[in-house]
């Protein structure tokens, strides 16, 4: 009874509100600029619509740990020497941040949340306060952009195996269906697979949520885990296999009007719901079979430590200042280091590319396919003038000439690769390999491909040019751009792809060679540098 007493008598260690509250500050100081322009931006797209709901999510996961942050109890008394690496670890992610935002690196100032209130966290509360948060920062996660060649690399098999499931389950049907590649006949309709049908975005999100769920239903075996993260991709497949199959239907029967608007987002949210149900249910059926339990995990528990005096903070005034003070820095730094557009006369592509040269001149009968309507939304926002055109010579050769050019490269900003511009509209991608082509008394890297959909051949060849070079690959194109950026430079960017329809892919890429020499030599040296680069001998 007089230990109970005793117990009882002790002081409680009293939450330390104020320093978070500065903290909190700074960081919206931060990073509501950046939630700003993100909603302005890439939360519109259907990709990276998640971010409001993990943002919303890491908030409630915070609040419901927030004994770790506000009181000592529990924590090793010598938590001032994490003072040093949580320094250490916030400056590195106000670097990033500040690399990011002024280079309009999406991915870079996103990303720079985790270690930014990572080390905040190390040095005000320690190793154990950074762990009991470890499952909201690792949330985080989900709320950075994943970068274009993820997004290519796996969109276009998860269309491919929606699609071909569509097929079988139409045939099953005894619908008349025929598929190439990413396209579907059926009957009179021509239905192109686009990317928001893939299933990404559901396998993302459903991902997000399995793993929240998990948390808050926890505590979680291995096993447990394991059954849910792999019951996540066939349900996602399966549910875009529904949507796909139900709008195929519904556009057959009742016709496209019908299919599209309204229908065709709903049939996205029904789907998603279902799918979630879908995961919960496999969960409910994994404790069934092994006759495990578990209940909705209530807010955490802290180590039960009455008997430990209460101590204070280990973020003292001065640590707190000093953090605000660098996120304050980070943020003014940021217009300071922002590349400016380099000035010049704009470019005027309708004037500079050529109507006839050498022996070549316009077909006004070939006219070029137009891109599908999601990535003419892409094209859109990535170029602010594109020009398409068919040229023929005395011999009858057709090659058809795409120049687009992109006021400046910002991440949100830069060239897609044709090989996944292409695969996005149906077509099948082979040979893709690295070339060159001889062309303004230089050789000039390029990339060369032959795509196929159907019985239309056409082997490509395209290059990129950012600021004053030719870059091929994404991390030469980054290297440029931040070399460009830091120095105060905007760069701009121009994306020329030449192509034809042909059987011969031989034959058709030294057409355009012949047709590129041609092409630039009719121009002036300050012209062709703005498609070819800088000659740097």
């Amino acid at each position: 009874m007089s230990t109970v007493l005793e117990e009882r008598s002790l002081p409680r260690a009293q939450p330390r509100w104020g320093a978070w509250i500065a903290i909190l500050a700074g960081l919206a100081f931060l990073y509501v600029p950046t939630y700003i322009d993100l909603a302005r931006g890439l939360w519109r797209d259907d990709a990276y619509a998640h971010g409001p709901i993990i943002l919303a999510v890491f908030a409630f996961l915070v609040w419901r740990s927030r004994d770790a942050l506000g009181t000592d109890h529990g924590f090793p008394p010598d938590g001032k020497r994490w003072s040093v690496p949580g320094f250490l670890l916030l400056l590195f992610g106000l670097v990033l941040y500040v690399v990011g935002r002024s280079q309009a690196l999406a991915v870079f100032e996103v990303a720079s949340h985790i270690p930014v209130i990572a080390g905040v966290l190390l040095m005000a509360r320690g190793p154990r306060a950074l762990r009991r948060l470890g499952f909201a920062l690792a949330f985080l996660f989900f709320l950075i952009p994943l970068p274009g060649f993820i997004l290519d690399t796996v969109t276009v098999p998860l269309k491919s195996v929606v699609s071909a499931l569509v097929e079988g389950l139409l045939r099953l049907g005894g619908y008349p269906v025929e598929r190439s590649g990413v396209v579907l006949a059926v009957g009179p309709h021509e239905m192109l697979v686009a990317d928001a049908c893939s299933g990404l975005n559901s396998l993302y999100s459903l991902f997000a949520l399995g793993l929240l769920y998990a948390h808050l239903t926890g505590p979680s075996s291995r096993a447990r885990l394991a059954s849910i993260v792999l019951s996540i991709v066939p349900i996602a497949i399966a549910a875009n296999v529904v949507r796909v199959l139900a709008l195929v239907l519904i556009t057959y029967h009742v016709g496209e009007k019908a299919a599209s608007g309204f229908l065709h987002g709903f049939a996205g949210m029904t789907v998603f719901v279902v799918a979630l149900a879908m995961l919960i249910g496999v969960d409910r059926v994994f404790h069934q079979v092994l006759g495990t339990r578990y209940e909705v995990r209530g807010k955490p528990n802290s180590v039960s430590t009455s008997h430990l005096a209460p101590r204070t903070s280990h973020l003292s005034n001065w640590g707190t200042a000093a953090c605000v003070s660098m996120m304050l820095i980070a943020a003014i730094a940021v217009p300071l280091l922002k590349p400016v557009r380099a000035e010049g006369p704009a470019i005027d592509l309708e004037k500079i590319v050529p109507v006839t040269f050498g022996d070549w001149h316009i077909d006004p009968e070939m006219v070029p396919i137009a891109p599908a309507p999601d990535v003419q939304a892409k094209l859109d926002r990535i170029y602010n003038q594109v020009v398409s055109r068919t040229y023929v010579n005395a011999q009858g050769e057709r090659v058809m000439l795409t120049v687009a050019h992109g006021g400046d490269q910002s991440d949100a900003l830069k060239a897609h690769r044709q090989e996944a511009c292409y695969a996005a509209q149906g077509f099948a991608i082979h040979d893709l390999a690295h070339g060159s082509l001889a062309v303004g008394g230089r050789t000039l890297p390029v990339t060369r491909m032959v795509a196929t959909r159907a019985d239309r051949v056409e082997p490509v060849t395209y290059w990129f040019t950012m600021g004053d070079r030719v870059v091929l690959g994404r991390f030469e194109r980054l290297r440029a751009q931040l070399s460009s950026g830091l120095a105060g430079r905007m760069p701009d960017g121009m994306l020329v792809r030449v192509s034809s329809i042909s059987n011969e892919p031989a034959r058709a890429f030294a057409a355009q060679q012949a047709f590129a020499a041609a092409l630039f030599s009719t121009m002036s040296p300050g012209e062709a540098a703005r498609f070819l680069g800088a000659d740097r001998g």
